[in-house]
């Protein structure tokens, strides 16, 4: 210590410091203490030290966690993305009938194929191979595929009896208690084949079933309980004493048109690469039990190219319009009925009275003289010479469907123009 008991009693005035208040003692010194520099404590890290690395810990499982998530989310997607794209390539694979090695057979192989095979137990079990192999191809677009049994086409035909055919190489025939019409091929059909599994529409006529043995190959399609429409639009003499070919009245004659262009438009701009049919015409068209029209035959059908035109198509659905229309045949497309329909169209004082000349004597003027001219002005613009001036399919199911829902059905089917004298019943037809 640097003072003393002394020095401090002087420095108090010698008071009495056993007081009980008392005032603050002062001590005097001659050299001020020396102390070591304060140590401060963190004393919240003390005290969470513990939860820290908890925090750390937690912190760290849900950046884990996330960053796992997001991998299998990822790799998931990964997964769904290779999964479509093997299941796009098998369909592929199956759909086009061309495959590597024994699992699919080529159509062409399967024409001929038999020729290859000898007689007996190895005959028996090409054959299987063969139907087992044209399963696999067709599978893939018939919603009920069957590969039927040559003695069971022939069997239920009677051995392609007369009395089976429907039209040409085209017989019905009753399979499991349906239905159907059986085509034999004439021909190679691997092209037509290979066209018909890409289509799936309600107005083409449907593939149902194939049968192949050696040379024979038939297709099964739906049948289509009212034939042709030119059944329909021309019947044969003896078939008008019975009443199964009546006539066709306008409102169905509409529905047909549409429905015809209908299929038409969905092989020109829903399918890549287009396909143009070549053959339309009126015996190429079936109706079903409703008159729902279907195209049919697509044995010329042939994919779009600059030579191969969707405007062929164009101009033989505008000679089915001139056929709806007059009830006669453009046999061959000769010309007549396009040619005729061109003057009356261009007849403009007189235009009304001659279509009512012209049009189809069996309709007996129950017909919308507007609306006929209307479809007769389709017909000659899809005649048209110069094919850059048809106009597209798409157009025309435009411009049928306004005009069938222009007319009603109390209004199509009691509606009657008089031959003297026209009466505006019908409202605004389909803009032309």
């Amino acid at each position: 210590m640097n003072t003393s008991e002394a020095a401090i009693q002087t420095f108090n005035n010698n008071r009495n410091f056993t007081a009980a208040v008392a005032l603050p003692i002062l001590i005097p010194v001659s050299q001020l203490p020396l102390f070591p520099p304060p140590i401060y404590y963190n004393t919240s890290s003390l005290s969470d030290g513990q939860g820290s690395k908890s925090e750390k810990l937690e912190r760290t499982i849900v950046i884990l966690s996330a960053t796992l998530g997001v991998a299998l989310a990822l790799a998931l997607w990964s997964l769904l993305v290779l999964a479509y794209l093997w299941y796009r390539h098998e369909r592929r694979k199956a759909v086009s009938l061309v495959c590597t090695g024994s699992s699919c057979l080529d159509t062409a192989d399967l024409l001929n194929s038999n020729k290859k095979t000898s007689c007996g137990s190895s005959s028996s079990g090409q054959s299987k191979t063969v139907a087992d192999k044209l399963l696999l191809g067709v599978s893939t677009y018939l919603d009920n595929p069957i590969l039927y049994d040559i003695e069971v086409i022939m069997a239920a035909t009677m051995n392609l009896d007369d009395k089976f055919r429907i039209d040409g190489s085209v017989y019905k025939a009753t399979l499991n208690g349906e239905m159907f019409a059986v085509k034999k091929a004439k021909r190679d059909i691997t092209e037509e084949l290979t066209i018909l599994q890409r289509l799936s529409h309600a107005n083409l006529i449907k593939l149902r079933g194939v049968s192949a043995r050696k040379e024979d190959f038939f297709l099964v399609y739906e049948f289509a309980e009212n034939t042709s429409l030119d059944r329909w639009l021309f019947p044969m003499k003896s078939s008008c004493s019975s009443n199964k070919f009546t006539f066709l009245s306008w409102k169905q004659r509409l529905n047909i048109a549409l429905d015809v262009a209908n299929g038409l438009h969905y092989i020109h701009s829903h399918i890549r690469p287009s396909i143009v049919h070549r053959d339309i015409r009126s015996s190429n068209i079936l109706l079903s039990g409703r008159f729902k029209a279907k195209i049919a035959n697509f044995s010329m059908a042939k994919p779009a190219t600059v030579a191969v035109s969707p405007s062929i198509d164009v101009f033989a659905f505008g000679v089915v319009l001139l056929e709806l229309l007059s009830g006669r045949r453009d046999a061959e497309n000769v010309g007549v009925l396009w040619k005729e329909i061109r003057m009356v169209m261009e007849a403009e004082e007189k235009r009304e009275e001659m279509l009512k000349k012209w049009m189809d004597p069996k309709l007996q003027g129950f017909y919308p003289v507007d609306g006929a001219l209307s479809v007769a002005a389709m017909a000659k613009a899809c005649t048209s010479d110069k094919a850059s001036e048809r106009p597209s399919m798409s157009e025309m199911v435009f411009s049928l469907s306004v005009l069938a829902q222009s007319c009603s059905n109390d209004e199509c089917e009691r509606l009657w123009i008089s031959n003297t004298e026209y009466k505006a019943v019908m409202t605004n037809p389909v803009a032309r």
